[in-house]
């Protein structure tokens, strides 16, 4: 199961981008846990609170923003990555994780931005505090809309782990992102 934690979903949301993403490599069932489009820290406590009654260890919590940096929402973040996986995107501001939360968050899987290039998105949150897992994000089109961002990244990335963890082989994952790496800049040609 993917959870992903997103804004109320309407026709042309943010969360429906994001879940027409996942379902576009998994099948793997997705729960949508709305969040503010300003979460306080007690808001985010809640829902974790809530997600550690359900959680499995083959579990994805998929967090799609970032909030400025926060020591408490960094360690409800890491508290939950003890119980299942915890993927954040890094944030869309072209500056370092250690202003935002939960990216900077120690024990959760922070993804950032490549352009199709293979490079560093221009807009993409960047780390030298821990390793960031960079996964292509730029101009993808979902039928009805097409967009860019470290949350593209993390939700791409999110459906090759939830494959991954369902054939129980985690080369699943590396082989799947370095495939879609592949097709992505062959878009270029």
């Amino acid at each position: 199961m993917i959870y992903l934690l997103d804004e109320k979903l309407t026709d042309h949301s943010h969360s429906k981008y994001i879940l027409n993403i996942i379902k576009n490599h998994t099948d793997i069932d997705v729960e949508l846990i709305e969040v503010s489009q300003q979460p306080t820290v007690g808001e985010i406590d809640n829902i974790v609170q809530d997600l550690h009654k359900k959680v499995l260890p083959t579990d994805i919590v998929l967090c799609c923003w970032v909030v400025e940096a926060n020591e408490i929402i960094d360690d409800i973040f890491d508290d939950l990555s003890n119980q299942c996986w915890v993927v954040v995107a890094a944030g869309n501001f072209n500056n370092d994780i250690t202003f935002w939360s939960p990216a900077r968050a120690k024990r959760v899987i922070t993804v950032a931005c490549l352009n199709k290039s293979g490079i560093k998105a221009k807009l993409s949150n960047y780390g030298e505090s821990k390793e960031l897992v960079w996964v292509p994000g730029t101009n993808y089109n979902v039928g009805w809309k097409n967009s860019s961002g470290t949350s593209v990244s993390a939700a791409v990335y999110a459906a090759f782990l939830a494959e991954a963890i369902k054939e129980k082989n985690l080369d699943v994952l590396t082989d799947s992102l370095k495939k879609y790496s592949i097709a992505v800049k062959n878009e270029l040609s």
